[in-house]
């Protein structure tokens, strides 16, 4: 196996620009793919795995895993595992970024609120006293210089009266996005692969001698697209709920 993994910070779009944690794994090959099963862990044990079953990666070159190519936020303690085929593990990179002492950040110096914002989230505009997303925290509120994602069952910070029930379930909202992205995330790997598949056929054979195999790989492609245009549209209505 000759894989290698790294964890990194990035600007998440989909989080509308706000800090995340993001895993890159790199096939160190110099001419082969290397394909391999994989998951996702949650270092609580609070969400179901992600799984990735017969990914591929180009030699030198390297696959993203985060919120917004699979959908998954990083916490502090997750897993990211590499499987064999009897589902056990082989290699693991866990989740252990950079944690502030209290005072030691030299943005916030202990507060963990945004210094912009002052960790409302908001900023009023002096000449037009419109109120505009802080910009520096992207309306988070938290400060992004010693930001730590960690995943928890707290409600320290909630409203007194806060029913458990809407926060059940935007963990399952949020769990079906992640088996959604999964999903969208393998059909798009079947396609691109299906695409490379034809455009060799084409080279070695262009007369199309194999005419029903062609067709029929076609077809396979037509319904993955299929199905991966329904799972599209489900993602948007559920991350517009």
């Amino acid at each position: 196996m000759n894989l290698k993994g790294e964890f990194s910070w990035i600007q998440s779009l989909r989080l509308g620009g706000r800090k995340a944690i993001s895993f890159t794994l790199k096939c160190t090959n110099l001419l082969y793919d290397e394909t391999f099963n994989a998951a996702i862990l949650d270092g609580s044990g609070s969400l179901q795995p992600l799984y990735f079953t017969n990914q591929s990666i180009p030699a030198r070159k390297s696959l993203r895993f985060d919120y917004d190519t699979v959908g998954w936020d990083w916490c502090q303690g997750d897993k990211f595992v590499i499987l064999d085929n009897k589902g056990k593990i082989k290699a693991e990179w866990v989740v252990n970024m950079r944690t502030y002492a209290y005072g030691e950040c030299p943005t916030c110096h202990g507060t963990h609120r945004c210094p912009q914002c002052s960790g409302s989230g908001r900023i009023t505009d002096r000449h037009t006293h419109m109120i505009e997303t802080c910009q520096s925290c992207a309306g988070s509120g938290q400060c992004q210089t010693c930001y730590l994602p960690v995943r928890g069952n707290s409600n320290i910070g909630q409203p007194m009266g806060f029913d458990q029930r809407t926060n059940n379930a935007e963990t399952s909202k949020q769990r079906r996005i992640a088996a959604i992205n999964s999903r969208i995330y393998e059909l798009q790997s079947k396609i691109e692969k299906i695409e490379w598949d034809l455009r060799i056929m084409k080279l070695k054979d262009h007369s199309y001698s194999s005419h029903m195999t062609y067709t029929s790989i076609l077809q396979l492609k037509f319904t993955y697209e299929q199905q991966l245009i329904k799972l599209q549209s489900e993602l948007r209505q559920l991350e517009l709920m």
